[in-house]
């Protein structure tokens, strides 16, 4: 038994099933006010809307840098950012950034936060700028 044991954790090895660095960085899904609250107590937070070009126009958090899952350059002008600093992601509702933000998390990024439930204009109605 210990045999198939070592045998399977190397092949989880192998695969990359159990990769340290990837076991600590997970996306954290949150509600606007746990969100909103990270954002204001994290320093060096990278603020990404992945809404359309078009949605940007109509209205933006200004310290936020648009990055549209819509481009199939997505991951490439994503990964001009900072990987160890933590990037907070948003669209309109909730489920672009939630693929947006497991795409960071899979190219590297050690903290993603994704708001769920509510997207730019619950951010604009609390304040964040």
């Amino acid at each position: 038994m210990k045999k198939v044991k070592n045998l399977l954790f190397v092949f989880m090895i192998g695969f990359g099933l159990l990769n340290c660095s990837e076991a600590n960085s997970q996306v954290k899904t949150m509600d606007l006010d746990g969100f909103v609250a990270k954002i204001k107590a994290t320093p060096n937070a990278q603020l990404i809307d992945v809404r359309t070009p078009e949605e940007w126009t109509q209205g933006k958090i200004g310290s936020s840098k648009l990055i549209s899952i819509a481009d199939p350059k997505f991951l490439e002008q994503a990964s001009k950012l900072d990987k160890n600093k933590p990037v907070f992601v948003y669209c309109a509702v909730g489920g672009r950034s939630s693929k947006a933000s497991n795409m960071l998390q899979q190219a590297g990024f050690k903290q993603v936060y994704n708001l769920s439930g509510a997207g730019y204009s619950g951010l604009a109605a609390k304040g964040v700028k």
